[in-house]
């Protein structure tokens, strides 16, 4: 009996490790989540930590200025960021029975219009969102419900979500300081055969997912707050809640305009009714959008993979629908890195003869000759 050939052997145990990890963490997702979290933490600080270890200081030491600014970070957003929030929420509750009048006045003679040109049609719309809403209402209250009493139904599993959260932050640290052992350990299990290659594209595919995570941060940080400036400085309701959250839904194409746009143009008409302030929120998020084309995105993200957003967004819809949070969390950086391997596979197919023909060899005679 012929013995299989010691380098596809190596391939297809080392190929069925990696499928077999994958699978592990897909189905025990919860609880390998604050691991998965910690890494994704210390994935993203391991250049800030490196450039300490770079300047002659410990991973150690690196790791504890990152946490320490971190906390100062945490500590303005609890003492001043939420408060001033929860402020605006409390303005918002209060003034929202004259925002619903006011609203329900500017519609009013639309309405009326709508109804005396068109009356079965406006009767058959009404009918159906009022049944529609007596229909859906319940199941949606009812799946909240059910969903808010498995989550904290005991107090197990309360503190079992404390913990988690206690955790996230422990594993980022010592992930973080063992972090190039942990390279140097996964380098030794690949294959010699195949290490040389794999390390190198491993390598594209961590320079491509790395700036393109952290560049991704970064504008929406930057976005958050000019945003949530020009909102407060507008006097818009909620403006400070809806520029911080418009910010940070950028990372999701398109999604600041639903998240961002939208509330603040209707609450700002509720309370002004003035077409100039309308404007300046409108110029807010167009000249926030106009920084991040021309100089955000080409300085921040030009070392990194260039992911069209159609590609981002069907990513995202993919990973959320096969393996809900989890997979949303990974569908940029895992089709950021198929981006990198598409480049090559697509590279070896111009180079090869299925693309250049059989006389590819040859000397192509000049136009015209």
């Amino acid at each position: 009996m012929k013995r299989p050939d010691p380098a596809v052997l190596r391939l297809l145990i080392f190929g069925g490790s990696m499928i077999a990890a994958l699978v592990i963490l897909i189905v025990f997702d919860s609880i390998f989540m604050p691991l998965l979290l910690g890494l994704a933490l210390a994935y993203l600080f391991d250049p800030a930590v490196s450039w300490f270890e770079k300047k002659g200081r410990s991973r150690v030491t690196g790791v504890i200025a990152i946490a320490l600014i971190l906390v100062l970070a945490v500590t303005g957003l609890v003492v001043y960021i939420i408060p001033a929030m929860n402020d605006q929420f409390e303005v918002l509750r209060e003034n929202l029975p004259r925002y619903t009048e006011h609203l329900r006045e500017q519609a009013k003679p639309l309405l009326e219009r709508l109804e005396a040109r068109f009356p079965q049609a406006v009767e058959e719309v009404q009918r159906r969102a009022v049944d529609s809403l007596k229909e859906n209402f319940p199941k949606l209250a009812a799946s909240i419900g059910r969903r808010a009493g498995r989550a904290f139904s005991s107090v197990l599993q309360f503190v079992l979500f404390l913990l988690n959260l206690v955790f996230v932050p422990v594993f980022a640290f010592y992930l973080l300081v063992d972090l190039p052992k942990i390279k140097r350990a996964a380098s030794g299990l690949i294959p010699k055969p195949y290490r040389e290659l794999v390390e190198e594209r491993l390598g594209e595919v961590n320079s491509a997912v790395a700036s393109f995570l952290r560049g991704q941060l970064t504008i929406a940080l930057v976005l958050a707050t000019i945003n949530a400036l020009g909102l407060l400085i507008l006097g818009v309701p909620l403006g400070l809640a809806i520029g911080f959250l418009a910010g940070l839904a950028n990372m999701i194409p398109y999604m600041a305009l639903v998240v961002g746009l939208a509330p603040a143009l209707l609450l700002t008409w509720a309370e002004y009714q003035s077409l100039p302030r309308l404007l300046g929120v409108i110029a807010v998020f167009g000249g926030a959008q106009l920084l991040e084309g021309t100089v955000l995105s080409p300085r921040i993200l030009s070392k990194s993979v260039n992911l069209h957003p159609v590609w981002v967004l069907l990513a995202i819809i993919a990973g959320g629908s096969l393996f809900g949070f989890f997979g949303m969390l990974l569908a940029v950086p895992v089709t950021a890195a198929i981006q990198v391997f598409v480049g090559h596979w697509l590279d070896l197919y111009r180079s090869s003869r299925v693309y250049l023909g059989p006389d590819a060899d040859q000397e192509e005679p000049e136009l015209g000759s």
